[in-house]
C-alpha cells in the first residue's frame, strides 16, 4: 500500500543519491519504483531541514522504511500519551478514561494510515514540555526545533516562546533552538549544496499546484470558498485573530506563565486558526487531550461525551467523505471542547464545599 509516506522516502532517497529532492520528475521516477500509480509525483513541501531527520529512511527499501516509520510514530503517540498523563494527572499510568480518550482520538488513525510526519512534530512538542517542566531550557529549545518541520502550524507557539524568552531572559532556550535548527538546516547541504535554491524553485514553479491553492480544512479556506474563492487573503484572517487573542492572553498570564498549563491552549488556538493544516496534523493536539482527560478522570461531565461523539462521527465520515476540506470544523470543535471542559472544571472546583 502506498500513502503519503512515499513523499518522504523518495525525497530522502534522492538526497542520499545526490538527486533533487524537490524535483517533480525525479520524485515521480523514484515513486514509480515503489508502486506509485498516479500520473503526478507526491511532492514533499516541508523545508529542507526536514531531510535531516528523513535521510536514514533513504538507506532502506520503501516497504521496510514504511514499517519503521509506522512503528516509530505509533511509539511516539502512545508513549508520549503516557508521559503527558504523568504531567497532567500526576499518575504513573493512564486511567481507563485516559485510554478511552486516547483510542477515540480520530487524528491518530488518520496520521498513521496516511504515513504523515506530524508525530515527529508531536515528539518535539512533548519533549519541549517535559524539558520545560524540569527547567532544562537548552534541551527544551532543542526539542522545540522539531516543531519547525511544519512551522505554520505553530505560529502562536513561536510568538509565545519569543516573548517568554525576552520576558524571562531564558537565553538557553533560544540557544538550544537556534543551534539545533542550524544543525538540521546544515546537514542536507552535505549531500546537496543547492538544496535551498531547489526548494525555493519548487515554491515558485507554477506548473505544479502550490500549497496556497489547496482546499485545506481551515476556517480561512472555508470562508474564502463560501464567498466565491476569489479572496485568498481570507485564508490568513483567522491567524490574525489568533494574534489579537494571544496579545490579550499574554498580557494577562505573562507574570505567572507555566508552560505545561499554557502550552495546550496555545497549540489549540494556533492549529485551529492556522492558514494551512490537515486533519491528520491534529495529532499534535495530544497534550490538550491528555490535560482534559486527566481532569475529566476526576469528574463527570458532558464534554467527554461530546468529544467521543465528535471523534466517532469523524472516523465514520471518512468512510464516505474523504475530501479533507469538509472537516474544517474539526480543529475549532476541539478548541471549543477544550474551553468547555476547562470551564466546567473551574466551575466544579469553585462550587465544591471547603475541605476544612
Amino acid at each position: 500500500m502506498t500513502n503519503d509516506f512515499i513523499e518522504y522516502w523518495s525525497a530522502a532517497n534522492l538526497l542520499l543519491h545526490h538527486g533533487n529532492a524537490y524535483s517533480p520528475a525525479e520524485l515521480l521516477a523514484v515513486q514509480r519504483s515503489a508502486g506509485w500509480t498516479d500520473p503526478a509525483a507526491l511532492l514533499m513541501w516541508n523545508p529542507p531541514w526536514t531531510l535531516s531527520l528523513l535521510a536514514p529512511l533513504g538507506l532502506l527499501d520503501h516497504d521496510t522504511a514504511q514499517f519503521v516509520w509506522f512503528v516509530v510514530h505509533a511509539l511516539i503517540i502512545f508513549v508520549g500519551a503516557q508521559l503527558l498523563w504523568r504531567v497532567y494527572a500526576e499518575s504513573p499510568a493512564l486511567s481507563s478514561r485516559g485510554w478511552i480518550a486516547l483510542f477515540a482520538f480520530a487524528p491518530i488513525y488518520l496520521v498513521l494510515l496516511l504515513g504523515q510526519i506530524a508525530p515527529l512534530i508531536l515528539a518535539g512538542v512533548i519533549g519541549f514540555l517535559l524539558a520545560a517542566r524540569r527547567g532544562a531550557w537548552f534541551c527544551a529549545g532543542a526539542w522545540l526545533a522539531l516543531a519547525a518541520l511544519k512551522p505554520h502550524l505553530f505560529y502562536l507557539l513561536w510568538l509565545a516562546s519569543l516573548l517568554w524568552v525576552l520576558h524571562e531572559r531564558k537565553w538557553r532556550l533560544a540557544a538550544g533552538f537556534s543551534l539545533t535548527l542550524a544543525l538540521m538546516a546544515g546537514a542536507p547541504l552535505v549531500f546537496d549544496g543547492q538544496i535551498y535554491p531547489k526548494y525555493f524553485a519548487l515554491l515558485a514553479d507554477r506548473s505544479v499546484i502550490q500549497a496556497q491553492e489547496w482546499a485545506t480544512p481551515t476556517l480561512g479556506t472555508a470562508v474564502n470558498l463560501l464567498l466565491g474563492g476569489q479572496h485568498d487573503w481570507l485564508r490568513w484572517m483567522p491567524a490574525l485573530g489568533g494574534v489579537v487573542w494571544f496579545a490579550g492572553y499574554w498580557s494577562k498570564h505573562r507574570s505567572r506563565w507555566d508552560w505545561p498549563a499554557q502550552l495546550p491552549l496555545i497549540i489549540l488556538v494556533s492549529v485551529a486558526s492556522a492558514p494551512f493544516a490537515w486533519s491528520f496534523d491534529y495529532v499534535v493536539l495530544l497534550p490538550a487531550l491528555m490535560q482534559c482527560a486527566a481532569e475529566q478522570s476526576r469528574q463527570r461531565g458532558w464534554p467527554a461525551a461530546v468529544y467521543l461523539a465528535l471523534c466517532f462521527v469523524t472516523l465514520l465520515g471518512k468512510v464516505w467523505v474523504r475530501n479533507d476540506f469538509w472537516y474544517f470544523g474539526l480543529a475549532p470543535g476541539f478548541l471549543l471542547l477544550y474551553v468547555w471542559s476547562r470551564h466546567e472544571r473551574k466551575f466544579v472546583a469553585a462550587s465544591a464545599p471547603p475541605l476544612v
